[in-house]
């Protein structure tokens, strides 16, 4: 029975013919080459028992015996006055069976022929006659034109079902490389993102899994993060029918350990681990740093139209493998040179810090602490990361400053704290020319200007004071009173809340002081006791 809800263009090749059959009222069987029916007539009563009784099956297939015989097989007489007209239906350009039509003329209803079949039915011959007469208007010219007609058709069809064949090849072909550019653009424009590369890994995962008709994708970087800064995110995966990260996890350490250093890409049928529902196909794609792999791309259960794992998804596969590679190069070679760059700016600014014991570790603790506020306060890791670089730099300056005004333990002279207001702008001059310092200048020259218009160098005052300055100032102000210097101990923890709380709108933001008493302190704390020197008080002096 025919789809009627469906469209031509949904119908397979011989559907079609069928369809184009019925509407012309010619009743049609589908046959294949050995006369066997694979769909019988659709119509229905007296005239769906006559067409569908044996020896009219026996009849058919007769006739296709015959017409496997002939090249171009044509309509055959199967008894007088009926005939049958072939259509034939071609699987990879061989003849794998026919669309029959059945051709009734008056002369047919009349003869012994008929009367013998209806024998072989329920129905009772004159009414059986009378039913079928309706379609009983062919003569054997008439019949001889309609073959030739029905032929032409089929052969317009098959050629319409083969363009379309064509048309949707090529159509999914185009669609897979759009995916494919689209994913590898995708891949390549997010490669900036070095500061997070979990961030990069999820994404390339789950694009893949959009595009892709598998049941899971999986990342797993199953080493101890000596070659690569995914390591610390043991496995990256999306989606489907696999619910177990261990079992990833633990598959993928197995299958590197096993075939290292010489892993290759395969389709496998079953890898030790995985549980039944990843199969029955698995793709392993190994991804590599410097020639060695040090990951896995896996995914299987494909579903969709084709199940079977095709060279578009290999390739595909492979091509953001690719990428993963050269992104775990460029995010390994960051982290270097930004390792090396912190550790450069941490090694400067201890020096500076330990120009004076007492200050030890300051210039750390007013990065955190500023890099917690700008977070606190809607910065993103990559902002506040550069706020927290100008905590690390904000009193360079007082590389200038003589080291006995610094460590003086009596109160400072007026010039003496002139020469401590003098750091600021000394800090920017010694990092004005340095390209990487130039968003975090302002954090050096204003961190000691004051909400109220009353701090130094230029005496700003409210928001006209940069908000990186703002964070540090706060910052800077907190830690003064919460480390031992050498005029005074440390003030206890309520005593600096307060103090915070007090000078907001005088001395501080009003805002970023109340934000600031909403951090947690605990990594602080944790780093003053680290930092805290074991050392006697001296007489007190003049904070500056």
């Amino acid at each position: 029975m025919i789809d009627e809800t469906r469209t031509e263009r949904d119908l397979a090749p011989e559907e079609r013919i069928r369809v184009r059959c019925r509407a012309m009222g010619i009743p049609s069987w589908q046959v294949d080459r050995a006369g066997l029916v694979i769909q019988e007539p659709d119509e229905h009563g007296l005239v769906g028992l006559f067409l569908r009784s044996q020896p009219m099956t026996d009849l058919v297939a007769a006739a296709v015996g015959a017409w496997n015989e002939q090249e171009e097989p044509v309509p055959a007489e199967i008894f007088p006055g009926c005939w049958v007209a072939p259509m034939v239906i071609t699987r990879r350009r061989r003849r794998s069976g026919y669309v029959v039509g059945i051709l009734v003329g008056q002369v047919g209803l009349h003869g012994s022929d008929f009367e013998r079949i209806c024998l072989a039915t329920p129905a009772d011959p004159s009414a059986a006659r009378n039913a079928i007469s309706k379609h009983a208007c062919w003569t054997s010219e008439s019949v001889n034109a309609i073959g030739a007609s029905l032929r032409m058709m089929q052969a317009d069809l098959a050629s319409s079902s083969e363009q379309e064949r064509t048309i949707s090849g090529f159509t999914t072909h185009l669609t897979e490389a759009y995916e494919t550019v689209e994913l590898l653009y995708e891949l390549g424009r997010s490669m900036s993102t070095l500061r997070q590369p979990s961030q990069f890994g999820v994404m390339t995962i789950e694009r893949l899994h959009r595009i892709t008709d598998f049941g899971w994708i999986a990342a797993s970087f199953p080493s101890d993060g000596t070659e690569h800064p995914l390591a610390t995110t043991p496995v990256i995966w999306c989606g489907g029918r696999l619910c177990d990260d261990e079992a990833v996890i633990e598959a993928a350490r197995k299958y590197l350990a096993q075939n290292l250093p010489s892993c290759a890409p395969v389709i496998a049928g079953y890898v030790d681990g995985l549980p039944p529902a990843a199969g029955p196909q698995v793709v392993l794609q190994p991804i590599t740093r410097k020639g060695r792999p040090v990951g896995l791309l896996m995914a299987g259960a494909k579903g969709g139209d084709d199940p079977q794992v095709s060279s578009y998804d290999t390739r595909l596969l492979e091509s953001a493998s690719g990428y993963l590679s050269a992104f775990l190069e460029n995010a390994a070679l960051y982290a270097e040179q930004n390792a090396t760059f912190i550790g450069t700016l941490r090694a400067m600014t201890a020096a500076i810090d330990a120009k004076d014991r007492y200050t030890c570790g300051h210039s750390e603790r007013v990065a955190l602490l500023a890099r917690q506020l700008a977070i606190a306060s809607g910065f993103d890791e990559a902002r506040a990361d550069r706020v927290h670089i100008a905590g690390l730099v904000h009193d360079v300056g007082k590389i200038g400053v003589p080291e006995s005004v610094l460590t003086k333990a009596g109160r400072l002279t007026d010039d003496e704290f002139g020469l401590i207001k003098l750091h600021p702008e000394i800090g920017q001059n010694i990092l004005k020319d340095i390209p990487l310092f130039q968003d975090v200048l302002p954090g050096v020259m204003y961190h000691h200007e004051r909400w109220d218009g009353k701090g130094y160098p230029h005496r700003l005052a409210g928001e006209a004071i940069p908000l990186i300055a703002r964070f540090i100032g706060i910052a800077d102000t907190f830690d003064a009173m919460s480390s031992t210097r050498a005029y005074r101990p440390a003030l206890p923890r309520e005593h600096t809340l307060a103090e915070i709380r007090k000078c907001a709108g005088a001395q501080f933001d009003p805002e970023l002081a109340e934000r600031f008493l909403t951090l947690d302190l605990s990594e602080y704390d944790q780093m003053l006791a680290m930092h805290t020197p074991q050392a006697p008080i001296e007489e007190p002096r003049l904070a500056a």
